[in-house]
């Protein structure tokens, strides 16, 4: 069976003439894989999932980075996916999806704009208000994540420097025709930023709230860029069947363990205290306990450097601590040695180095 099988069971049915047939249905279980987004789709049987709640690593962060405007410049936690490739995503997505059925996709203006270009959304609307996608879609509207303090007491500061950008978007995308659960929820969504480490973490408020809207007792919803897993854990906490992919599962919530694959990091390490690595230069000459922890790690052999140390060593000190952090995010084995654990354990957090 392989990383992404489909388990069948079986269901009687009978002919006209009263003989029992077998019929064999497919009902994946809930699961965490280690998957590009793109290939765990492709996986997927036509008509075989009923919500697609997602936030892909889309490729305006550049953007950011480049002119410092958010922390994920320093701390850099992923690769994005160009712009060329969302309709591939769009495409991928409405196959997957069964008919009467929503997708719901998170980012920010910039790439809301791209979509919309791609999609070929413009001002013609159905006589219900929609408008109609190239990739056989219909789009209703952008719904609001509106960031608020911890306490929810007002509207937090965002990036950028127009009008700081203290909101996300979530297209709301629908395939055939299904209502909304609840017709007064608002498009404006309140919620504090998430408080989980991870690379841009939604709030578990607002993907309830997704998916109370557009799924069912039983549904299978599927987040092929799952990051810290939140759509599972809320999937789970309400009856749905998941199935989550990511390419890196190092910050996966530690309650999904039980259907990960052995070793993602976070989850391995939920007891760990953070330590953070000493000065990469000094490890040769370091004590015994952290040289075999470098070794471990694959910074050290024989203890001289490895060419991964010596990578690390390459790139300007501003930006060395996220490739430190990055490579630390390898899968935890049986046999790491404590400190290393430990410093596994700081890459996940939002410490500092000394």
């Amino acid at each position: 069976m392989s990383e992404c099988s489909w388990p069948a069971t079986s269901t009687s049915t009978s002919t006209s003439e009263g003989t029992p047939q077998l019929r064999l249905e497919v009902r994946p279980r809930s699961r965490v894989v280690v998957s590009d987004a793109f290939e765990l789709l492709a996986t997927l049987p036509d008509d075989s999932v009923d919500l697609v709640v997602t936030d892909p690593p889309y490729e305006s962060l550049q953007l950011h980075r480049s002119r410092g405007t958010t922390t994920r410049l320093t701390t850099n936690w992923f690769t994005t996916v160009p712009n060329a490739r969302l309709p591939e995503l769009f495409t991928s997505v409405y196959r997957v999806l069964r008919r009467d059925r929503h997708f719901y996709l998170f980012c920010d203006e910039v790439t809301a704009d791209v979509i919309k270009q791609q999609q070929g959304i413009g001002s013609e609307r159905l006589p219900n208000g929609a408008r109609r996608c190239e990739s056989g879609f219909v789009y209703w509207k952008e719904i609001l994540w509106a960031k608020t303090t911890l306490d929810g007491g007002r509207i937090r500061g965002g990036t950028g420097y127009h009008y700081r950008a203290a909101s996300e978007r979530i297209l709301f995308f629908e395939k055939g025709k299904r209502p909304l659960a609840d017709l007064g929820i608002p498009d404006v969504l309140l919620a504090a930023r998430s408080t989980v480490p991870g690379p841009a973490v939604k709030p578990n408020a607002v993907v309830r709230t997704l998916l109370l809207q557009s799924s069912a007792d039983g549904d299978l919803v599927v987040d092929p860029f799952c990051g810290t897993g939140v759509v599972g854990v809320e999937a789970r906490a309400h009856g749905r069947r998941f199935l989550l992919g990511d390419i890196d599962l190092a910050y996966l919530d530690p309650s999904l363990a039980d259907v990960a694959p052995a070793g993602a990091v976070r989850a391995a390490l939920a007891d760990v205290e953070p330590v953070p690595p000493p000065d990469l230069d000094e490890l040769a000459s370091a004590a015994d306990e952290v040289r075999e922890a470098a070794e471990a790690a694959g910074w050290l052999r024989d203890d001289a450097p490895t060419p991964e140390l010596l990578e690390l060593l390459s790139i300007r000190p501003r930006e060395r601590e996220a490739a430190v952090r990055r490579s630390l995010r390898a899968p935890v084995q049986p046999d790491d040695p404590p400190l290393l654990r430990a410093w596994r354990a700081w890459a996940l957090s939002g410490r500092r180095m000394p």
